[in-house]
């Protein structure tokens, strides 16, 4: 048997070597644990403070949802509401969200209305009666760990003058003059605009539905207006709402001049109770407001009740319904024929001169006749108007047609607004005696240059394929040959209904009319409130002044 030698003094030193590695051994997983539970422990901080952060910003989301629900619904209000009451406000209830609660949800009226002019947003340099509203909305999540967010802003109701545009359409505005007409003064629409011809804009476009550059009854037919920019060179109009990069490209070209919904424009309410325009030239249920049903929010808006003197199937009342004598000839009749509507037309004819200023204290006029007879049109007819009585001016309404002969608020001019179911233009050289049927000559009713100074608030009929309503450049309506013939017009041009009345649909040309040199423009005194016409309707939008998150 062999025997082995073995080397002991290695064996020890192995055995040294041993006894200090296990100790470091352990102290590394010791440390590597405790890493491990701070990691663990990190991480769970990481997913509370993610849980918090995405909880938080769920609560804010919520409470930002409610904001915005909050302003619909008082919007809904304020469109036919002029001031609505804190009962109105409180009935608002907060809406309905998965997974949160409202702890909190109000609007209320912070402020009395003050008269300011505008300084900042799309209506800068316009004047408004502004009114705050403050909103403030809590929502919370429905489990214990969820966020709970408050936020307020500030809102302010600014009602603008309607007068202060230019140009103010409620339905679609088309505009395609055959013949160059410049345009200045805001121009809005609350649904589309189709603009191009030969249109030349020097302000503001706005609109609450799209911009478009082809004719709505033509889609094929396109063209390019002219807008001014900031920098005062006319651009064309070359790509509009269609266009994909449409937001942008209207922004760099004219800095903000031209919006439509696109660039979040909303639309200008006019506060009407039952949401129907008409009701502003309609006639009300009686005589006496006393005895009325209708409410006093529709009485606010009716200028029927608010006006001074009423003239009824040729009586005549003051706005108590006690009946008047007017002075002999203020008041009469007459006959015609409208080669447009293809029909006699039977007028109520008001003489200014006459009438003077005489229970006019706050300056408004309402003329009606009952259409009793499919075959004739009733209207209103004002003769003999170049000076106006009332020191503050006149206002004149009526739910007929509306005519007027000769110029118009020229002597002395002041406020004027002329409200009907449709206008028509007269000029100073008309006679009914070359109008007496359909086969009154055309030749004969020639145009001499004429000048109305008013606000005009209109109707029209509807474009449908292939059938134009005439646009803007005949919303105010001719019957004769203008041809190279001014007819000069400075106010404010408003659409706000279809017509119910006069609608026979345009047409141009000999047996109706020949267009005149369309020298129209909007009339700078309104940006001053003490030159509106009596009366004039305000319209409204909401604005954003401010919010905080607290």
């Amino acid at each position: 048997m062999t025997q082995k030698n073995y080397d002991y003094s290695i064996i020890f030193h192995l055995g040294q070597q041993e006894g200090i590695v296990m100790p470091v051994a352990l102290m590394i997983m010791l440390l590597l644990t405790a890493l491990g539970l701070g990691a663990l422990s990190n991480s769970s901080l990481d997913l509370l403070t993610m849980r918090s952060h995405k909880m938080g910003k769920e609560a804010f989301y919520a409470a930002e949802g409610g904001i915005v629900f909050a302003k619909k619904e008082l919007n809904g209000i304020l469109a036919t509401t002029s001031v609505p009451t804190s009962a109105q406000l409180t009935a608002i209830n907060a809406p309905s969200v998965p997974g949160f609660n409202f702890d909190f949800f109000s609007i209320v009226a912070t402020g009395s209305p003050t008269t300011v002019t505008l300084t900042s947003g799309p209506y800068a340099s316009l004047n408004s009666i502004s009114t705050p509203y403050t909103i403030t909305v809590q929502a919370s999540g429905i489990n214990t760990d969820s966020g709970t967010v408050r936020l307020t802003q500030i809102l302010q109701d600014q009602q603008i003058p309607l007068f202060q545009f230019g140009v103010y359409y409620n339905d679609d505005l088309e505009i395609f003059p055959g013949a160059t007409m410049t345009f200045n003064g805001r121009v809005h629409s609350n649904a589309d605009i189709y603009l191009g011809g030969k249109a030349i804009f020097d302000s503001a476009i706005s609109s609450a539905g799209a911009i478009f550059r082809c004719r709505k009854d033509i889609p094929s037919n396109c063209a390019s207006a002219q807008i001014r920019a900031p920098s005062d060179d006319l651009l064309d109009l070359t790509y509009d709402h269609t266009d994909s990069d449409w937001v942008n490209r209207a922004y760099n070209d004219w800095k903000g001049l031209v919006r439509d919904v696109a660039h979040g424009v909303q639309e200008l309410s006019l506060p009407v109770e039952t949401g129907d325009l008409l009701d502003l030239i309609k006639r009300g249920d009686t005589i006496d407001p006393v005895s009325s049903s209708e409410s006093q929010a529709l009485r606010k808006v009716r200028l029927y009740w608010q006006a001074d003197l009423r003239i009824l199937d040729g009586i005549a009342y003051n706005r108590n319904g006690t009946q008047l004598t007017l002075p002999p000839g203020a008041v009469s009749t007459a006959s015609f024929f409208d080669y447009r509507e293809n029909k006699p037309v039977n007028v109520r004819q008001i003489d200014c001169n006459i009438l003077g200023d005489i229970e006019l204290d706050n300056g408004i006029l309402y003329v009606s006749d009952t259409q009793d007879n499919p075959g004739i049109l009733k209207a209103l007819r004002l003769v003999n108007c170049a000076t106006l009585g009332p020191a503050d001016g006149l206002t004149v309404a009526s739910d007929t047609p509306i005519y007027v002969k000769g110029n118009y608020n020229t002597n002395n001019k002041k406020g004027a607004a002329l409200v009907g179911d449709t206008i028509t233009f007269l000029s100073n050289n008309w006679d009914d005696d070359n109008a007496i049927n359909a086969s009154s000559p055309f030749s004969n009713r020639v145009a001499t240059p004429t000048t109305v100074n008013a606000a005009l608030v209109t109707g029209d009929t509807i474009t449908s394929v292939g059938v134009y309503n005439g646009g803007l450049e005949n919303l105010p309506r001719f019957l004769e040959n203008w041809s190279g013939v001014n007819f000069v017009l400075r106010g404010s041009i408003i659409n706000l209904w279809e017509s119910q009345q006069a609608i026979g649909a345009w047409n141009y040309g000999s047996p109706i009319y020949q267009a005149p040199n369309r020298v129209w423009s909007y009339d700078a005194d309104f940006d001053d409130p003490a030159n509106l016409p009596p009366g004039t309707p305000r319209v409204r939008t909401l604005a954003q002044a401010q919010w905080a998150r607290q």
